[in-house]
């Protein structure tokens, strides 16, 4: 960073390179900038996850909200030069005469929409920590993002069959977990009369402790050792659902 003087303007202008660090959200200061040139980017940090809130180009103003409350004197977001770039600095004393003359209407509304800001960036942050939340979610357990209800742990006995085979082997176990995308299967490995492999599509059958009786086709994509001897557990996820299988297993999988 280097600080010059601009030839029309008696006011100090810092130079930054692109990644520099120009304010750090938590440190203390009064500075108000001006971007002359280049483009920075304001962010916050949520466990050490940076959240983009906006991004300024020449002309714009980053610190304002000394002007809303000139109590404020800890940075609530970072900022960073995105590339090179040139900020005039402006002391809040400069302006504060000018702003104390405003029409009251005026500052009125320059303080709405500032406080309106400030609301905003939360709800984005807010926002953006449950996108972050959800892909962890999504590398974790590929059906979470496909939930409309909670899956729910069941132990419910089911008989399933291949449809990519000649043979029609039957297969039976029990559902050991179920959502509206797809479900945990647990079966024992010895009555297998046929291997079972991934990406094979099966259909299964079960009924739901309501009584309701469903039917779906899904697709076998995990096959892991059960905790038990002598037991596999599938991992299934539903590629055709009926209309009215969905409904009863919507309603079975609502929250109690």
């Amino acid at each position: 960073m280097n600080t010059t003087k601009d030839d029309h303007s008696s006011l100090p202008q810092l130079r930054y390179k692109k990644g520099d660090l120009i304010i750090k959200e938590g440190d203390y200061g009064l500075s108000i900038y001006k971007v002359i040139q280049g483009k920075v980017q304001i962010f916050t940090e949520s466990d050490s996850v940076e959240i983009p809130l906006a991004t300024l180009t020449a002309g714009e103003v980053i610190g304002e909200m000394i002007l809303l409350d000139r109590d404020i004197s800890q940075r609530a977001a970072s900022v960073r030069a995105l590339e090179d770039s040139i900020l005039e600095v402006w002391h809040p004393s400069m302006l504060s005469n000018e702003y104390k003359e405003m029409p009251s209407m005026l500052k009125y509304i320059a303080d709405q929409a500032l406080n309106r800001l400030v609301r905003m960036n939360k709800v984005i942050a807010k926002l953006t920590r449950k996108q972050q939340q959800n892909a962890m979610l999504k590398r974790k357990d590929p059906w979470s993002p496909q939930r409309r209800f909670y899956r729910k742990q069941v132990d419910l006995p089911f008989v399933a069959e291949g449809i990519d085979s000649n043979q029609k082997d039957r297969f039976t176990g029990s559902i050991k977990d179920i959502s509206l995308s797809g479900a945990g299967l647990e079966i024992g490995s010895k009555k297998l009369a046929f291997p079972l492999q991934l990406d094979e599509i099966i259909v299964i059958n079960t009924t739901l402790p309501n009584k309701k009786e469903i039917s779906v086709t899904a697709q076998i994509i995990s096959i892991n050792q059960g905790k038990s001897p002598g037991t596999l557990l599938l991992g299934v996820s539903f590629t055709e659902l009926s209309p009215r299988a969905s409904k009863d297993l919507g309603f079975f999988l609502l929250p109690a």
